[in-house]
């Protein structure tokens, strides 16, 4: 399945070699988007870059920043992390998590006083002008080894959100969540939705289908421990390391809500899963651009979520939030996109993970074993390439859907 590409300019790697802008006077440096979401990021000189998510014409559910208690939370699991950064540094290789980048209103939004009315835009202040999903694809070592470090802390930063209990009386819908089943309802009648609902019946057939059913309306309910405080969406997308060395910022506001870790750390499985699979399979631009070490990639993100126990300390429920994920950005692609002949084959892929209770997503082999399980085979050295020379179709974050 192609990702959505919109044209746009390079985004310069540090400062402008001339006209510095200040604060006042922002310089755009990419935008791209699509039905549903647009994304506009933008420099601010010493200030660093902001990135402003806006709702596109079939975004119907109005963008909201969490209640003002889950945004203490949050702002407590932040110093959590820069804490325990700080006093790991005399160390050769101090594990850190990502910094936490809390969403506030765009200008002319009305949100404050801890309320949560709809905003017309979510902007996010960070020092990166490009997020990991695409470093990590771009054939650059650099940048891969910058995307697999981000990765790495991005798991240790779940790992902290996760302690914090979902407390509120209230607890919004996962949104991705929400979007499946209304699809899988039949409540959504895009052309491009309903066509690849016919074609996903018929491939997946009744049982798969009932069991796809059965996983996405019990997957917003929490565990027996109770609900956690979720990112929501924590992908490759919202994921933008910092380009002078600094802790990755996550991206963090517009989707958190209460429930299931499984979720959060599935939402990402899943997208690598599907990035592996594709690769394999020659579909889109991850099966047209450089080889990508997608395992290595996985193993960083587990490895800083279960502190190096690999899948066999995930929360239970990870390999089949990581099997809807897949579902949810094949249903986001055919709805805010359009049909793509590709989709046929993610039918397959993701029919191959419900038979197999989601394990595939969960099948990370390291380069010894890769041969026997990996969809790739042995994971090869990756590919030098200079930044300039990055192919022709890119892989965009979240242009389809707040992943």
């Amino acid at each position: 399945m192609a990702e959505p590409v919109t044209p746009e300019p390079a985004a310069p790697a540090g400062p402008p070699a001339a006209g510095q802008p200040s604060e006042t006077e922002p310089v755009t440096v990419r935008e791209y988007g699509t039905r549903y979401l647009r994304i506009t990021v933008r420099y601010h000189g010493d200030a660093g870059f902001s990135w402003l998510r806006a709702p596109g014409p079939a975004h119907t559910a109005a963008q909201r920043l969490p209640p003002a208690a889950a945004g203490t939370a949050l702002r407590r699991v932040d110093r959590a992390v820069g804490t325990a950064a700080a006093a790991a540094r005399s160390t050769a290789q101090a594990p850190r998590g990502a910094r936490l980048a809390l969403g506030e209103p765009a200008a002319g939004s009305a949100a404050q006083d801890g309320a949560t009315p709809p905003v017309p835009g979510v902007l996010y202040r960070v020092q990166g002008a490009v997020s990991v999903a695409r470093l990590l694809s771009c054939g650059d070592d650099t940048a891969f080894r910058l995307s697999v470090d981000a990765l790495a802390d991005l798991g240790r930063t779940l790992r902290r959100l996760h302690q914090e209990p979902w407390h509120l009386p209230e607890r919004p819908p996962h949104t991705g969540v929400r979007r499946l089943v209304a699809w899988l309802r039949g409540e959504e009648n895009a052309p491009g939705a309903t066509r690849l609902r016919t074609l996903a019946r018929t491939r997946l057939g009744p049982s798969l289908w009932a069991r796809l059913t059965d996983w996405s309306e019990a997957a917003d309910e929490p565990p027996g421990g109770g609900a956690v405080l979720l990112h929501g969406a924590p992908s490759t997308g919202w994921l933008v390391p910092s380009p002078a060395g600094g802790p990755a910022a996550l991206l963090t506001g517009e989707e958190v809500t209460g429930g299931d870790p499984a979720l959060d750390l599935g939402w990402t499985l899943g997208e690598l899963h599907e990035l592996r699979a594709a690769a394999a399979r020659g579909l889109g631009s991850a099966g047209k651009g450089p080889r990508v070490d997608y395992p290595a990639a996985a193993r960083a993100l587990l490895s800083g979520y279960t502190g190096a126990d690999g899948t066999a300390a995930v929360p239970p429920g990870t390999a089949r939030a990581a099997t809807l994920r897949l579902a949810i950005h094949m249903r986001d692609f055919a709805t805010f996109v359009g049909w793509h002949e590709d989709l046929r084959h993610y039918c397959d892929l993701l029919a191959e993970a419900l038979t197999e209770d989601g394990a595939p997503c969960l099948r990370w082999p390291t380069p010894r074993s890769s041969a026997e399980g990996g969809l790739l085979g042995p994971s090869p050295a990756h590919p030098t390439r200079q930044p300039t020379q990055q192919p022709t179709q890119q892989r965009e974050p979240d242009t389809c859907h707040a992943r």
